[in-house]
């Protein structure tokens, strides 16, 4: 035990001390910016997902096999507004998503109800059929959003 009785020691300073602080918060700080842009990645993802869910249901209720439009792609009145809204539900089947679809300019019956939390809105002109040989112009309108918000 030598050097426990040796009096010469040289005192060092604590030069490593404050490197690591610098280290530690340069850790810190490159955590924080990836779990930021973790969260903002997957924020749009789920923006995707509804964008694609609404262009899916304005796809599905504006083709020719629709229940709402006839051969030529032209939404019918009578049959808008004699559709029942589970029966339109079943026929665009979206597990996750609720949404609301409505033509904007006609007073049409509306299905769905209100939306909640984050929501998408696609829109698409339609030719709408209100009588024999009476055919307007007017936009369909569907908003989707998650069921469990």
């Amino acid at each position: 035990m030598k050097f426990a009785r040796d009096k010469r020691g040289i005192a060092e300073e604590f030069t490593s001390l404050p490197a690591l602080v610098v280290v530690m918060i340069g850790f810190a700080l490159f955590f924080s910016m990836l779990a930021g842009i973790y969260m903002q990645h997957n924020e749009k993802v789920k923006a995707a997902e509804l964008a694609e869910a609404a262009h899916y249901v304005a796809a599905k209720l504006t083709n020719s096999e629709s229940p709402l439009t006839d051969a030529t792609f032209v939404i019918d009145k009578e049959k808008w507004n004699s559709m029942d809204e589970s029966r339109l539900k079943d026929y665009c089947n979206l597990s996750f998503y609720d949404y609301r679809v409505f033509i904007e300019g006609e007073n049409l019956k509306e299905f769905g109800g209100n939306p909640v939390g984050d929501r998408f809105t696609v829109s698409r002109k339609v030719a709408i059929k209100l009588a024999d040989g009476d055919v307007k112009y007017g936009k369909i309108m569907v908003t989707v959003w998650r069921k469990n918000e």
